[in-house]
């Protein structure tokens, strides 16, 4: 099975190689847009979550939130409480820091192979940024419509992780926590002792965080540019028009237009670019938000084979992750449907019955765009004293 995978991957390198040389041109203006891509907006907006993130294993944040979460993730997941630390940075941030986290956390025994897989398959998402923003504000010019693929996106993922803990042995379940010791000074003492235990300065933390974030960015940034170059070679040969051709004889969506097609297929390989083709496309609203949720859903075979290199030393299997995201992508198009039925189609019919239009209406949705930028970082923090909240409620009541 190997032997035939490495042919056909040496394949698809060598047609890769023979279009760069057949169309340098082209292929170098790919690289370059793939490169802007990176440059102008990954870099600026992970770089600083990648080296707070670092700062924040190497503090002992997570042993911290380990030892007061565990009573809500236990239950909830099935996982240790270790893994509240990754789910907030990966919803905040986005891909692919939830996969570098779980990659640290498992370096450190803090997590087994079981964890590591599971905890993977929903914590690597789109940032809410990147919705509520890029895609909302700047593709659909319609920032409520953002809210509506943030939950149904965020909502998708944590279904996803519910029910792969469902199917975890009941082992993970057991709560590790005991009712003698006070969760937050257990927490407290736990977080003291890791500092007292790290040898090194702030600067020596420091630059090893710079460092570890660079060489991931860097990594980030190589996928994008060849996953960049790889699109236009599909494009140019005629795949992309050959996928949209056959999703649209599939009739999964009825009457579909063959933008939309080309759009879901773009996005099958890159998010970003399947989400713009979606947006521009003369399909109606509904279809597009649908079809949106699911290529946010399913991220791109770039994005998951970010994911996959990142964690190359975990032994998590392609076909889990794989499968996750397509369990995914069925439960976002669902919760979209289900969203924009109820709430999004009737706030939309109120605001064009006043204004007219609600795609041009200053305030159609309840916050600025400034305030697009603040909310999910308030929402995270917040979430993350919710949670802390409820383990210590959950531990007095055992008790």
């Amino acid at each position: 099975m190997k032997k035939n995978t490495g042919c056909l991957f040496l394949v698809f390198v060598l047609f890769l190689t023979g279009f760069m040389i057949i169309n340098p041109g082209l292929a170098s203006k790919a690289s370059l847009d793939g490169l802007d891509l990176w440059f102008r907006v990954v870099l600026p907006a992970l770089l600083p979550f990648f080296v707070v993130s670092e700062m924040l294993v190497q503090l002992g944040l997570v042993h911290f939130l380990g030892i007061l979460l565990e009573p809500v993730m236990r239950p909830l997941f099935r996982l240790p409480g270790v893994s509240a630390f990754v789910v907030v940075m990966g919803y905040t941030s986005g891909f692919p820091i939830g996969a570098i986290l779980t990659r640290k956390l498992y370096s450190e025994k803090l997590l087994d192979e079981n964890e590591a897989e599971r905890l993977v398959s929903f914590t690597n998402n789109a940032s809410p940024l990147f919705i509520l923003g890029a895609v909302a504000v700047g593709m659909f010019a319609l920032p409520s419509a953002g809210y509506l693929l943030a939950c149904a996106h965020y909502l998708a993922n944590l279904s996803v992780g519910f029910l792969a803990g469902r199917l975890a042995p009941l082992r993970y379940a057991s709560v590790s926590a005991t009712c003698n010791v006070n969760p937050l000074k257990a927490a407290v003492a736990r977080l003291l002792e890791v500092n007292r235990q790290n040898c090194r300065g702030i600067g020596g933390m420091l630059g090893e965080s710079i460092r570890n974030s660079v060489n991931n960015i860097l990594t980030v940034g190589g996928f994008i540019i060849v996953f960049s170059v790889i699109t236009q070679m599909l494009r140019t040969w005629g795949v992309i028009d050959l996928m949209a051709h056959t999703i649209q004889q599939a009739r999964l969506i009825p009457g579909m237009s063959h933008s939309l097609a080309c759009g879901l297929s773009t996005g099958f390989l890159e998010m970003t670019l399947g989400a713009r083709t979606i947006a521009a496309s003369e399909a109606s609203l509904h279809y597009q938000l649908v079809a949106t949720s699911v290529v946010l859903a399913w991220s791109g075979l770039s994005i998951i084979a970010q994911v996959m290199s990142i964690v190359a030393e975990i032994p998590v299997r392609l076909s889990f992750y794989v499968l996750s995201r397509s369990v995914q992508m069925l439960l976002a198009a669902l919760y979209t449907i289900l969203g924009y039925r109820f709430f999004l189609h009737r706030y939309l019919a109120d605001t064009i019955s006043l204004y007219g239009h609600a795609a041009i209406v200053p305030h159609a949705a309840p916050f600025s765009t400034v305030g697009l930028c603040i909310v999910p970082l308030l929402v995270s923090l917040s979430g993350v004293m919710l949670l802390a909240l409820t383990a210590v409620v959950l531990a007095k009541l055992r008790c």
